[in-house]
């Protein structure tokens, strides 16, 4: 009888650790999605010499997409323009909704066009 509570034990131990690690690494793919959708908005403004349609474009895409977009001009020189641009996320853990509550965190990427 010791036996059985001790590997139904270790039988729980595992399945909560498993749902714990499942929820971290979802939470870590989200970070990875945002960071890539933010460096081919870069790419892309970059690509199209800053231009304001293609700007208006990856943010109404970005809305689409959960994400709140913001590009600055923080142009000096004439000759290199420059654009700071903000991508706002929110980060969910999953393991936290399996209690019923939705815990989730903002999170910013910032960078520079040039």
């Amino acid at each position: 009888m010791k036996i059985a509570i001790e590997v139904f034990s270790i039988v729980i131990a595992i399945t909560l650790a498993c749902v714990l690690f499942t929820s971290i690494i979802s939470s870590n793919n989200q970070n990875c999605y945002a960071r890539d959708y933010y460096n081919v908005v870069v790419n892309r403004i970059e690509d199209s010499n800053y231009s304001d349609q293609v700007i208006n474009e990856c943010k109404s895409d970005a809305e689409s997409k959960g994400y709140d977009l913001n590009v600055e001009d923080v142009t000096v020189y004439e000759d290199q323009p420059s654009k700071y641009v903000t991508l706002t996320y929110y980060v969910s853990l999953p393991v936290f909704s399996l209690f019923g509550t939705d815990y989730s965190k903002q999170a910013v990427i910032e960078g520079y066009a040039r």
